[in-house]
Parts: structure tokens; C-alpha cells; sequence
């Protein structure tokens, strides 16, 4: 059957009892909607053959959206070319931006499409190789870090297009990142963490704070960045389980230098390091870690490395694992499966002990009160 399918038309379609019913766009030929009887769902119908492909669910996609992937479908195959692969890279490739703008956050979209545009390629999508990939990602990324990246955004892209026939095998399938991750061993000195938090304490920002603070309260980057002015209890820090990487809600107290941080900061948003413009979490880290590791000139760290810094600043001022673990929210550790089932103890007072010994060292350590 064919009809001019608009949103309101779409919707009013009936979904069959068994099996399945086409409606075709009178205005794009090949393009239609196919109702099953549980969704509904954009298809094209292309090449000699009449292959028929998904384009995507509705409402999940837009209309518009898909009867553009359809026209490019149709575009790029003709009546004498039925195989997979003859499809203009630039054009797909725009295609994958727009569709990841509908799925994905926009600061992931951003990731993705500053690599994917910097390294270009030009004609077939089929023509490209794992040469020449990886011949673009070590000439236009010069860190391990970015081109670990850039290889993964390549890998995402071309298993996308192989998922939407665009393409019959990824290029880099078979292969690893091009560095393989160090070892998670990274440290800071108490000399290297007394010139970091001299740095960050002296030099107030939004990310110079983070960092003060994921080396005050041991918590990882996410959680901080990310902090609301409700999640702030007094001198207490309250993770709601969809808050935390483990799922689990997580309490705990905050040495006197982060709380005094933390009520300098004025409120300008729902995040504490947010904006009143935007009203979103902190982005925006890679060139602010490249220049905080040139001016204070420490050897290189990832804020991670904070984390376990913190934890072995606390074995220092002999703090007991199982309270450490409990600071980190550490649910695998020393007191895990069936001991963990029966211990139900929150360790708060232990916690706000070692907090305030911990509070002593970073005293030292940034001359903070």
C-alpha cells in the first residue's frame, strides 16, 4: 500500500494481529514503514535485487532522519551495483555524526567527530585500509592516549557501518590499540603531592579544584566532577547508587580542607562545578591535565593515579584497609562475600577518624588549615 507517510500518518497506523504489512512513501520511492505486530519500523527497498533494509524504529528515529538514510541508500546503489561497500566515505561519515547525535551525549558525539574529521578519507568506504588508518592516526594524534582514542573511534565507526550494510568487514578487525595501557602502578611522592595541591590551592578554578579535591577525599573523577550542591551533607559527601561506578550508595566524611573547599565555591548551578549558563557537569579535561602537568612540571599521572595516591597516603598514616575500602567504596576487598552479606556496619566513625589524621597530612602537605 502506498500512501505520503508523515509523522501523524505513521502514528496512525494500525499494527497487524500476525505477521507484517509494508506502507510505502508516495513522495520517496523505496522507502516505507513495515508494521509487525509489536513495533513499527522505516525500511528501504533498493538495487535490481529489491534488497530490503532496516533503517530504524519509530519512534525511536525521526522520520526525517530516516528517510534521509534512505536517500542516501538509494543514492549510492544504482541498478548495475548491488554490492556492499560502493558507498562514498565523506557521505557516510555524516551520516554516522548525525545518527550518533541522536544516540549518544554531545560531548562523546564532539570525541568521535574531531578525529574522524582531522584524519580524512576520500571515495569509497570500502577502499580504505588498516594502513591507511593507522597511517592517519600516528600523523595527526602524537600522544598514546590519543591514539589509543582515535583507533577506538575507527573500530566504533566501521563496526557501525558493517551493522548497516554499508560495509562487509571492519579493517581493523583482528588488531589491538596501538599502546597497550601501562600498568596502574602511578604514585605521587609526598613531594610531587604537596607541589600539586601548592598548585591547585593557589591557582582557584573549576578543574584546579577537582583535582584538590580528588586528592582530599579519594573518590574518583566522575563522582567529583560531577557533584551536586544535594549530594553535600555538612561535612559529608551522599552518592545515590546510580551516582557511584558499583551501584552502590556511598557515605562518607570529608577531611576539613575539602569541606572548607567546598563552601567556597559559590552556586551557580544544580553541580557544584558547574555553570549557571549551562547547568552541566565539568568537561573539557585533556587540555586542562596537559596544562596543569606543564606548569608544575610533575612527571606525567592521570587523575586516576590520585585515587591510589590517596589510598596509599592513608597505609602511610596507618589507616586499616577495610577502612580505606569503605572510603573508596571498595565492595571487593577485604570484606566481601558472605562476611560482607553480614556486616552491615557503615564504618562512619572509623571513617571520620582516619579522615581527620588525613586532614593532617594535607595540612602538610598544601599548608592548608
Amino acid at each position: 500500500m502506498r500512501l505520503r507517510l508523515t509523522d501523524l500518518a505513521i502514528r496512525k497506523l494500525a499494527l497487524p494481529s500476525s505477521g507484517q504489512r509494508t506502507y510505502w512513501d508516495a513522495t520517496t520511492p523505496g522507502f516505507g514503514v513495515r508494521c509487525s505486530a509489536r513495533s513499527k519500523s522505516y525500511v528501504v527497498m533498493y538495487g535490481s535485487r529489491r534488497r530490503l533494509k532496516t533503517l530504524g524504529r519509530h519512534p525511536d528515529l525521526a522520520l526525517s532522519d530516516a528517510r534521509k538514510r534512505a536517500k542516501l541508500q538509494l543514492a549510492h546503489h544504482s541498478s548495475r551495483s548491488d554490492e556492499i561497500g560502493s558507498f562514498d566515505y565523506q557521505s557516510v561519515l555524516a551520516e554516522y555524526l548525525e545518527d550518533c547525535k541522536l544516540r549518544l551525549r554531545q560531548t562523546t558525539t564532539d570525541g568521535y567527530a574531531r578525529y574522524l574529521n582531522a584524519i580524512r578519507f576520500t571515495g569509497p568506504v570500502d577502499r580504505v585500509t588498516r594502513q591507511d588508518v593507522m597511517r592517519g592516526i600516528r600523523k595527526y594524534t602524537n600522544s598514546p592516549s590519543s591514539q589509543n582514542f582515535a583507533f577506538i573511534t575507527f573500530k566504533v565507526f566501521f563496526n557501525w557501518l558493517i551493522k548497516l550494510q554499508y560495509l562487509e568487514r571492519n579493517p581493523l578487525e583482528g588488531i589491538g590499540r596501538p599502546h597497550a595501557p601501562s600498568s596502574r602502578d602511578r604514585v605521587l611522592s609526598r613531594d610531587e603531592a604537596s607541589a600539586l595541591l601548592r598548585y591547585t590551592l593557589g591557582n582557584r578554578d573549576r578543574f584546579n579544584d577537582i583535582v584538590s579535591l580528588l586528592l582530599m577525599t579519594g573518590q574518583r573523577r566522575g563522582e567529583i566532577a560531577g557533584l551536586r550542591w544535594e549530594e553535600i551533607d555538612g561535612t559529608r559527601l551522599k552518592f545515590a547508587s546510580d551516582r557511584t561506578k558499583n551501584k552502590h550508595a556511598h557515605e562518607i566524611p570529608m577531611p576539613q580542607s575539602a569541606t572548607d573547599l567546598i563552601h567556597s565555591i559559590d552556586g551557580g548551578s544544580t553541580y557544584v562545578f558547574g555553570t549557571s549558563e549551562t547547568d552541566t557537569p565539568f568537561s573539557g579535561w585533556s587540555r586542562a591535565h596537559r596544562r596543569l602537568l606543564q606548569v608544575t612540571e610533575l612527571a606525567r599521572f592521570t587523575l586516576h593515579d590520585l585515587r591510589r595516591t590517596f589510598a596509599t597516603f592513608h597505609a602511610e598514616i596507618g589507616t586499616p584497609i577495610h577502612v580505606t575500602e569503605r572510603l573508596l567504596n571498595h565492595r571487593s576487598g577485604t570484606i566481601s562475600g558472605v562476611a560482607a552479606v553480614y556486616n552491615r556496619h557503615s564504618y562512619l566513625s572509623e571513617m571520620a577518624d582516619a579522615v581527620a589524621r588525613y586532614n593532617e597530612l594535607l595540612a602538610k602537605l598544601g599548608e592548608t588549615s
